[in-house]
């Protein structure tokens, strides 16, 4: 597919809106935590906002999935999420040390609410957004967009807060509420499908809606997909709290930790832009077994590592493995869930992912 067809697909105008609120969303649990340590506060209670946000975003991923399923302006849905979210850092830069901490802590609650539809919620929308674009094609460059944020939006942020000299720790929040405002802009530009448009019958109420989250157990190769994901994202969390201590043992310096997950960052995006070019010629379902496989594989070397080269090697083929494991269970879910409740299914399985993450971060903790 040559750049005018894939601008005229929608995919462009769709990665777009992606990267901007993905970024907004990967850089928003720092800014928070610089910008209560600037207003004087302690890292706990920054850490507390962002836990708030966070689990309420987890918990809700599935209800919000279904009320954008039965919505016949699913586009009014995303834009409403990012004015919400918009708020929430624009009403922190300005609130924060001036209003109480209730009330903060209820600001993040909701905005946790938006949170959801622009990751697993805006991926279900991908196939009715660019329906002319091959699933392994669309998925890579959907996959791409996740690297891009976990890459540029804590960068940004971190930029931002450096160079503020005039109000210590707002700017960082005050980067976040402009990506979000930009995906608002670059949303308009998108064109979501009514409701009304690929479906004949009419939307189901919200517990007929909810019931269809059965089917990621009910349809095999999507349970199959789903648990061999869920599983290695418990791996992917103890990769994250065990890398400072990688770090410090193997070059001395916690902070090489970070340095690690970024090259697995670097070697996710480099493994999404590969498929784009050359999407695979296996199946889905084979390609999760595949790729999964790899980074068990992968995992083990990076925690053997007998130096630090080996280790940032390790790193990057960890990162590049975890392209085609995503890609191919987004695929999958894409073909099995229903099409009057991909929005549900999309976000009940991004769910059962951030509990293993949880899961996983509490194990390599104790």
């Amino acid at each position: 597919m040559v750049a005018g067809d894939t601008r005229k697909s929608g995919l462009t105008a769709y990665a777009i809106v992606a990267s901007l609120a993905r970024g907004a969303g990967a850089g928003l649990p720092s800014a928070v935590i610089l910008s209560v340590l600037a207003a004087g506060g302690s890292a706990s209670d920054g850490s507390f906002l962002v836990g708030t946000f966070a689990a309420i975003s987890g918990l809700s991923g599935p209800f919000v999935g279904a009320v954008i399923d039965r919505l016949e302006h699913p586009k009014r849905g995303y834009l409403v999420a990012a004015a919400v979210l918009a708020t929430y850092a624009a009403v922190l830069a300005m609130a924060l040390g001036n209003v109480p901490a209730a009330a903060l802590v209820f600001a993040a609650g909701v905005a946790g609410l938006a949170h959801p539809l622009f990751f697993g919620a805006w991926s279900a929308q991908l196939r009715r957004i660019a329906p002319t674009v091959p699933p392994a094609r669309a998925y890579s460059v959907d996959v791409a967009t996740y690297n891009v944020a976990d890459i540029a939006g804590p960068a940004i942020v971190g930029f931002a807060y450096i160079f503020d000299s005039l109000t210590p720790g707002a700017v960082a929040l005050e980067v976040v509420c402009a990506l979000y405002v930009a995906a608002l802009v670059a949303l308009l530009f998108v064109r979501i499908p009514l409701r009304s448009e690929t479906h004949e019958e009419p939307a189901a109420s919200f517990a007929a809606t909810l019931r269809y989250l059965t089917v990621l157990w009910h349809a095999v190769p999507l349970r199959r997909s789903t648990v061999i994901s869920t599983l290695a994202y418990v791996g992917i969390a103890g990769l994250v709290v065990s890398a400072p201590l990688l770090g410090a043992d193997l070059m001395g310096d916690s902070g090489v930790g970070a340095l690690l997950l970024a090259v697995v960052a670097v070697g996710a995006l480099l493994g999404s832009l590969l498929m784009v070019r050359r999407p695979p010629t296996v199946g889905p379902g084979t390609l999760v077994v595949i790729s999964t496989l790899a980074l068990a594989v992968g995992l083990a070397l990076l925690a053997v590592s007998p130096g630090g080269w080996w280790a940032f090697v390790m790193a990057l083929i960890v990162g590049f493995t975890q392209a085609p494991q995503l890609s191919a269970v987004m695929q999958v879910r894409d073909r099995e869930a229903p099409k009057h409740a991909r929005a549900l299914v999309f976000m009940g399985a991004t769910s059962l992912k951030t509990a293993a993450f949880a899961l996983g971060s509490f194990l390599a903790a104790a």
